[in-house]
């Protein structure tokens, strides 16, 4: 996994383009892997920073060797010729990837904005797909991803990491065995320091020679090459879906998941560009988003309580591996490898037996409070969760994160940014996919 620090500052600057180059292992076993078919061929389209890790990652499982990477980016492209084998394909035109006989499965690592035409046009062609979060860019792209899974057949995975981490599974035990007590609120944060209001300096290697401008740009309004826009994506509205699409979205999943919900009864989201004043972006540096959903399953009715500032270098907080939920007994603080219980009066031992599977021996903090470690030797949750994806193209089944889980929480998190722009909360309704008049 990268360092926190990297990754929030990857994340939040939309550096997708001048990160160092990662080292990849083509074709390798990893000890202790034992596919049961053979190696699953993988490519990539959007070889930029996300890109890059999950198919380090991906590689790194021994499940899966690289047969394609297509990237709009010469520097992209370049960076991984030295070194790849001989049959590796290398395109600019994603559509040569999908048209490969020889390619079973791709990771979709592009701008967001690209996220639900490539799923499709590559489970048409019969690929399986890994896609990055959020998989629709807008609201109105869910229905027609979702039923062309259902038409093509193939596998499905959103890149939402937490989805397969050891801390999640945990924290949905623990829920379902009534530690917590019925769940009202579910509570995240992303911060990150902000940076110098400089202009932006365009690389020498990032100009319209290099760069395929008009790929890029695709459904998305007409104009002049514009670097900024390329390199920092994630700012602008047209090809991302801000701090909403990027961040909000796997806390939601996470709440997905742990409390078997399928999507919010209202939403209102609130904030604005606070900092980042200088034009490098329009959509905001500071946003909250209050998400309120029905109880299921006697969990309770609950509240997901989520905000993202861009200009915070004190709290430190990192919402996708450091989310609280809070309930009438309990409250859990969840992380991928680390989750901790404290309970309103003295916990009683035996009730932590419900979750012996997959706690194992937690840590007394004091009468109250237990802590509760991943298992020694665990790869991570970006590691299961493509191990995860790739079991399930040799064998079949449904992934954790399928077309219609993946739709759900992005269209949560988009929620948030949609209400933030027409200033009033929004009713939905997931089962059509709609906002309610």
């Amino acid at each position: 996994m990268p360092s926190r620090k990297k990754f929030i500052r990857d994340a939040f600057m939309g550096a997708i383009a001048v990160s160092a180059v990662p080292k990849f292992s083509f074709g390798k076993n990893v000890t202790g892997i034992n596919p049961q078919k053979d190696q699953v061929r993988l490519a990539v389209i959007g070889k930029g920073r996300m890109g890059s890790s999950d198919l380090r990652t991906a590689l790194s499982t021994g499940m899966a060797t690289l047969a394609g990477i297509c990237d709009i980016y010469d520097r992209n492209l370049d960076a991984l010729r030295q070194q790849s084998g001989k049959d590796v394909v290398f395109t600019k035109e994603y559509r040569e990837i999908l048209d490969r006989k020889d390619i079973d499965a791709v990771i979709i690592g592009t701008p967001d904005h690209w996220h639900q035409r490539i799923a499709i046009e590559a489970m048409k062609a019969g690929k399986d797909v890994y896609c990055e979060k959020p998989v629709i860019h807008s609201l109105q792209e869910g229905r027609a991803l979702t039923e062309a899974q259902q038409q093509a057949g193939r596998v499905f995975q959103m890149g939402s990491q937490g989805m397969s981490s050891w801390g999640n599974k945990l924290a949905k035990a623990m829920v379902e065995a009534g530690l917590t007590g019925t769940v009202n609120t579910i509570e995240g944060q992303f911060t990150a320091a902000p940076q110098a209001l400089r202009p932006f300096v365009t690389p020498p290697e990032a100009n319209e020679q290099s760069i395929w401008w008009n790929r890029f740009l695709g459904n998305a309004p007409k104009r002049a090459f514009d670097a900024q826009r390329f390199l920092q994506w994630r700012n602008w509205s047209d090809y991302g879906t801000g701090v909403a699409g990027d961040l909000f979205v796997h806390v939601i999943a996470s709440a997905h998941f742990i409390m078997n919900a399928e999507g919010p009864e209202k939403v209102y989201g609130t904030g604005g560009i606070r900092y980042y004043t200088n034009g490098s972006r329009d959509t905001p540096d500071v946003l909250l988003g209050y998400l309120d959903y029905p109880g299921r399953d006697k969990k309770g009715a609950f509240t997901l309580s989520l905000s993202a500032n861009l200009a915070d270098g004190v709290s430190k907080k990192w919402g996708s591996t450091d989310f609280t939920i809070k309930g009438a007994e309990g409250v859990l603080t969840v992380g991928w490898d680390k989750v901790v219980l404290k309970t309103t009066g003295k916990t009683d031992p035996s009730k932590l037996d419900a979750v012996k599977e997959w706690s194992g021996v937690p840590v007394r903090l004091s009468d109250n409070e237990y802590e509760f470690n991943v298992p020694k030797g665990s790869k991570g949750a970006h590691h299961d969760h493509f191990v995860n994806f790739l079991t399930t193209v040799q064998n079949g089944g449904k992934t954790v994160a399928d077309t219609r889980f993946g739709v759900q929480a992005s269209a949560a998190s988009l929620l948030c940014y949609e209400s933030y722009l027409k200033q009033k909360a929004l009713r939905w309704d997931h089962q059509k996919g709609s906002i309610k008049a």
